[in-house]
């Protein structure tokens, strides 16, 4: 018996399939997309071409009696491709990622981003992940001995918040430090000695 999970099917290009996924609420964060290279760049013009012209700004995933209705941030997508299979019986195969470009590169002037896990992966360390992303946008220096401290804050004000609608492979995280709350906190527990250096 296969182990292996279903792909998934986009309703506007059925030559494309889906493997894994993350959104926040209904706005794709990340899709790993497999076709041929002429459905792939039919995708990826889709997504150029101005909405009145045909273009697309959102996509639909069916898979057995399940259908997922997801929009697409065109302004913020990425797009990265690889050529993994070159010759199959239909022609070259090519793994298409679409991801908020906030994935890669967090938004600094905003304090925000995204952190994207694969949980099939147990060499990933995902606390080291997300402290690293953490430490990357806050406003002043956070030392390693604050960790659990600074995340229990973090979370309790909703600055990092899990993404619930994910495929079976996959999870993530949205991190917003802009908030004028987390700031506060996080200065008080500083001057208060709570984070101490030592």
């Amino acid at each position: 018996m296969s182990t292996s999970t279903p792909l998934w099917r986009l309703e506007e290009t059925p030559e494309l399939f889906l493997d894994g996924y993350v959104a926040d609420d209904d706005r794709a964060v990340f899709l790993s997309l497999w076709g041929r290279d002429t459905a792939i760049h039919e995708l990826m013009a889709k997504l150029t071409l101005p909405i009145a012209e045909g273009g697309w700004n959102g996509i639909t995933l069916q898979r057995d009696d399940q259908t997922v209705a997801l929009q697409l941030d065109r302004d913020r997508l990425a797009k990265r491709t690889t050529r993994t299979y070159r010759q199959t019986r239909f022609g070259s195969l090519l793994n298409l990622w679409l991801f908020d470009q906030r994935c890669q590169d967090p938004d600094r002037a905003n304090r925000q981003c995204y952190a994207i896990f694969n949980e099939r992966d147990s060499r990933q360390d995902k606390s080291a992940m997300l402290w690293s992303r953490l430490r990357d946008l806050a406003a002043f220096p956070l030392l390693d001995h604050w960790r659990p401290m600074v995340v229990q804050l973090l979370l309790e004000h909703g600055a990092i918040r899990m993404l619930d609608r994910t495929s079976e492979r996959l999870s993530g995280v949205w991190i917003d430090l802009s908030l004028a709350s987390v700031q506060d906190a996080i200065g008080q527990l500083i001057h208060s000695g709570d984070l101490a250096t030592q």
